[in-house]
């Protein structure tokens, strides 16, 4: 739940915007998150080298942030954090003081490369700790960090392929992992494919595969008609019974997420009623969009979770920026997503479906204070900090209302597993 406590945790610490962009593997699954940030001080979303105080400054309010006052479990879930880490920082070997089994040590471009730099990183290594070299540019004096390191990122949004391949062609005795990053479009991901990159990180990735071509199916239509009814603020309980039943194995899954939570004292609750009026209308609303959207077989556990952090995010938004319903927040940020899952332009999904002209706009042209809070969520997930500059909305709350998110997204996924 998004409470005071939480935002007092966060304004205690220096003002900083936090988020993560996703890492994939060959098979379009999330390996692991780049920690993206901007402090009060930086305009840039990444520590830059060419201010060494101001990109130590941000770092360590990240480890801060993380390590000192959050489970890094609420953050990445099980998954790594490529952390970038400025020379000082390496220098001073603060990299050791964070799990070497959690994070990727990332050497970002420009870093000054000398004997004590070189030590200290072999040094990390011999421990355990991995090692990524950040937006690589191939030059004699790289060379002995290429010996060091596990994984090679290489920036690929300026390149053609034949520019990447003339990078990759200079490590061919490099035995780690290559990474491409800045991935903006389809072409650009099939060709790193090919050229045999083992990782892919670019907001390209985020986006609504519609090429996929697949056509919504007439039961994908119906299961979107009926969560489009669910999320009508008039919907009673008598008729989220009737959509429960209406899936196949829907029910089942409901009873089976009560009985698996502490929400009951010692007793098995056995009809759909008694579970709809235990959980409640709101939570039950929650659990089963989860559940119809995940009911999608091709549907990936990367944009389940994005989709309730998208929701919650909204939701906790409205609590602090307007008088907007936060339940229709909760839903803008449900269906945002609908286009990612069902493969076909947000518009033409709308237009099969029932849904306020509030609703349809704020989905489609972020109009209302519905539409100002998911832009506002859609830039933090894009990690537009500047964007956020004029949403007259603290940064210590933004933070919050953010990690609160994950935490929550984290957390109901697994009960869906």
């Amino acid at each position: 739940m998004f409470t005071n406590n939480k935002i007092k945790l966060v304004d205690a610490l220096m003002k900083i915007l936090l988020a993560r962009q996703s890492i994939y593997d060959r098979e379009r699954l999330v390996r692991a998150y780049e920690l993206l940030y901007r402090d009060g001080s930086s305009k840039a979303a990444h520590v830059d080298n060419k201010d060494l105080k101001a990109g130590d400054h941000a770092t360590s309010s990240v480890i801060t942030q993380l390590f000192a006052n959050l489970d890094l479990n609420d953050v990445i879930g099980d998954k790594l954090a490529f952390i970038n880490f400025t020379y000082n920082h390496l220098i001073n070997q603060i990299p050791k003081l964070l799990p070497k089994n959690r994070i990727i040590v990332e050497v970002i471009e420009d870093m000054p490369i000398n004997d004590q730099l070189i030590h200290n990183l072999i040094d990390l290594s011999k421990e355990g700790y991995k090692i990524a070299l950040d937006d690589f540019i191939y030059t004699e004096q790289i060379i002995p960090l290429i010996q060091i390191a596990d994984i090679i990122k290489i920036d690929v949004l300026h390149q053609n392929k034949q520019q990447i391949r003339k990078q990759l062609t200079l490590l061919q005795h490099f035995n780690g992992k290559l990474l491409a990053e800045k991935i903006e479009n389809r072409s650009q991901f099939n060709d790193c494919v090919e050229l045999g990159f083992d990782y892919f990180q670019g907001f390209f990735l985020n986006k609504p595969d519609q090429l996929r071509g697949q056509a919504i199916t007439e039961n994908r239509t119906h299961l979107i008609r009926l969560l489009s009814e669910l999320n009508n603020p008039e919907v009673s309980i008598e008729r989220i019974e009737d959509i429960i039943l209406q899936i196949p194995k829907l029910s089942y899954r409901i009873l089976r997420l009560v009985n698996s939570v502490a929400l009951y004292n010692g007793k098995e609750i056995e009809s759909l009623l008694d579970a709809i009026k235990l959980l409640g209308i709101v939570r039950i609303r929650e659990w089963l969009s989860l559940l119809l959207l995940s009911s999608i077989h091709d549907v990936e556990l990367d944009l389940l979770e994005r989709t309730l952090i998208r929701a919650r995010m909204c939701e906790n938004l409205a609590k602090i920026k307007c008088k907007s319903s936060t339940h229709l927040a909760y839903t803008v940020g449900i269906f945002s997503t609908l286009d990612a899952v069902l493969h076909e332009p947000m518009e033409s999904l709308l237009a099969k479906i029932q849904l306020s002209a509030q609703l349809k706009n704020a989905l489609l042209y972020f109009e209302g204070e519905l539409g100002g809070i998911l832009k506002m969520v859609l830039d933090y997930e894009m990690a537009n900090f500047k964007q956020l500059e004029s949403a007259l909305v603290d940064s210590n709350l933004l933070t919050s209302a953010y990690l609160d998110s994950v935490k929550y997204a984290i957390k109901t996924l697994q009960l869906i597993k």
